[in-house]
């Protein structure tokens, strides 16, 4: 690294400080600085004052270094590490040209240094091990006990996006659907966030600790199939959709009920609205009532929607395939986002 440097010094200075900044906080990892000898140092080379935000608590220092009162991210520059943590520098005027690569750099040891020291990223770590299937049963019976999770007890894993706040220990599980954060709750606790009962969640089955890799599959499974009319499910009141929705991810081909509800959506965005209405309604009268549209609108409208989907949802049988491919439509396109 150290010949590198030199050598890139002489072509391109700026370069050649870039790579002195990756080296330096390289070191700082090697040795296991803490967190505030990171931020210090990050201070040092921007030769302002820097500070950090994580776990509920932070961290500022002056140009030089030393501790100061704590501060707040605000508009400084900044960046963020690991879950909900974020670095930032108080950079006054024009950026330097290293600013971006220091921030980046501190980031990445302070999301290092936190997993390695903070009692709040090893939960996070239990909570993992805990529901992840591939793991060895003695890890996960160990990452339980460290969870405080009783043996013959019965919990649930609570599923929401990963912008979602969760009380106690939880982790971001990055899976094929995008971020989404897990906590274990006993049973009576899995109700959606405090002060947040909007907030899209999935709760799975009620199981021991020794088998909530099958609570958080059926966790997950929950939330990818709520939607803003209903933004809450219960693994338990799905029944055998759960089995259909774990089976319809590995299917080899789109069944055609499917392409005629995405082409119908790529018309008529709205209709998805009336159409999850008609598949749970009692008659059209109900739907007319819950969307706020006059009955013969509604029968027009569910008309013009059997033709598009090639069966009559009107009826008994149609209104359960209509179910069915709602449920292939959330599955397919519901995904996640930091």
């Amino acid at each position: 690294m150290q010949g590198l440097v030199w050598r890139l010094k002489a072509l391109d200075p700026e370069a050649s400080e870039s790579l002195k900044v990756i080296a330096y906080f390289d070191a700082l990892v090697d040795g296991h600085a803490s967190a505030q000898v990171l931020l210090s140092g990050a201070a040092v080379l921007s030769g302002c004052a820097a500070g950090f935000s994580a776990d509920g608590s932070s961290v500022r220092v002056d140009a030089s270094g030393m501790k100061t009162t704590s501060g707040e991210p605000g508009a400084w520059p900044g960046h963020d590490f690991g879950d909900g943590g974020r670095v930032w520098i108080e950079r006054t005027g024009q950026a330097f040209a290293n600013d971006e690569m220091i921030l980046e750099r501190v980031a990445i040891a302070l999301g290092i240094s936190f997993d390695r020291t903070s009692p709040v990223a090893a939960s996070r770590r239990a909570v993992e091990t805990v529901i992840d299937g591939a793991a060895p049963l003695d890890r996960r019976m160990d990452a339980a006990a460290m969870l405080h999770l009783e043996r013959e007890s019965s919990y649930r894993v609570v599923a929401v996006p990963a912008s979602v706040a969760l009380p106690g220990p939880s982790s971001v599980i990055y899976t094929g659907v995008g971020p989404v954060r897990a906590a274990i709750r006993r049973p009576s606790d899995a109700q959606p966030p405090d002060g947040q009962p909007g907030v899209r969640s999935g709760v799975g089955l009620a199981m021991v600790p020794s088998a909530l890799d099958q609570s958080w599959a059926s966790a997950l499974l929950a939330l990818r199939l709520t939607s803003p009319q209903h933004p809450r499910h219960l693994a338990d009141d799905l029944g055998s959709l759960l089995v259909f929705a774990e089976l319809a991810d590995s299917a080899r081909f789109e069944p055609p009920d499917l392409t005629a509800l995405k082409l119908l959506l790529q018309s008529q965005p709205k209709a998805l609205v009336l159409l999850e209405s008609l598949a749970t309604a009692s008659s059209l009268r109900a739907v007319a009532e819950e969307v706020g549209l006059h009955h013969s609108s509604v029968q027009s409208r569910a008309a013009d929607y059997s033709t598009a989907l090639g069966f009559d949802i009107r009826t008994a049988p149609g209104r359960v395939r209509l179910s069915l491919v709602l449920t292939l439509y959330r599955l397919a396109t519901t995904t996640f986002g930091q």
